[in-house]
């Protein structure tokens, strides 16, 4: 999955590229961007927890580009954006920013986290290693505080973050649980200090293609004419 850094980025350069306007609270917009991963902030979390914020109840990680799994998921994601399109204001941005999480999460599972997969496999490490678990886990924390430290906009972030009404995404994250996950991205990404090391796998350079990537295709595909049921 791509890390909170990197989530933040992808919102923000979304907002560039959409009409003037579309975004109409930006703060909720980069909130939602970060909602699916506020499951953490759960008492008593466990893996399927995640799996049901990011609409992928019973898709392991290792099956997810199974044709039949990444149909399954995007017609949840359809029924999702029907039910939260309805929405109006600061909390449709809200939703919005929730579907662009998991979409590009999507995008990460094909590209990054795919050529990740194909890197192990030549050192004799599967997907169900541990080891695996923690290189790219390693890997996405540097790209991402590479991303905090050189991203000329994240002080404009932090200050939407800051300011934003607390809220829910029914039948998934409580208002608690997003305000506790939302204090703890700024208190760990934007206050605390961190080393800035190189990646050893998926560089920074290919973090960065990723981020544009996304942004493009998200919009793309949430637009009118686009492959999934439009939101933007």
């Amino acid at each position: 999955m791509a890390g909170i850094a990197a989530h933040l980025i992808i919102a923000r350069e979304i907002q560039k590229l959409l009409p003037k306007g579309t975004i109409k609270e930006e703060g909720m917009f980069y909130a939602g961007s970060i909602a699916p991963d506020a499951i953490h902030a759960r008492e008593g979390f466990v893996r399927e927890d995640k799996r049901h914020t990011h609409l992928r109840d019973d898709i392991r990680d290792m099956e997810f580009l199974k044709e039949e799994n990444l149909a399954l998921f995007h017609q949840r994601v359809t029924d999702f954006i029907l039910t939260s399109r309805k929405k109006e204001g600061g909390v449709l941005d809200l939703y919005r920013g929730y579907v662009v999480h998991i979409l590009t999460d999507e995008l990460y599972m094909r590209t990054l986290r795919y050529e990740f997969v194909e890197t192990m496999k030549t050192l004799g490490i599967s997907q169900s290693d541990r080891e695996f678990f923690h290189r790219i886990v390693e890997d996405m924390t540097r790209n991402d505080y590479l991303l905090m430290s050189n991203y000329k906009e994240m002080a404009e972030i932090r200050a939407k973050l800051e300011n934003v009404k607390s809220y829910e995404i029914k039948n998934m994250l409580s208002e608690q649980e997003l305000t506790n996950s939302r204090n703890w991205v700024i208190q760990k990404y934007f206050v605390e200090k961190h080393d800035c090391l190189n990646p050893i796998y998926i560089s920074y350079e290919r973090t960065l293609e990723f981020i544009e990537l996304a942004s493009r295709d998200i919009v793309e595909r949430l637009s009118e004419g686009g492959s999934l049921t439009r939101m933007f």
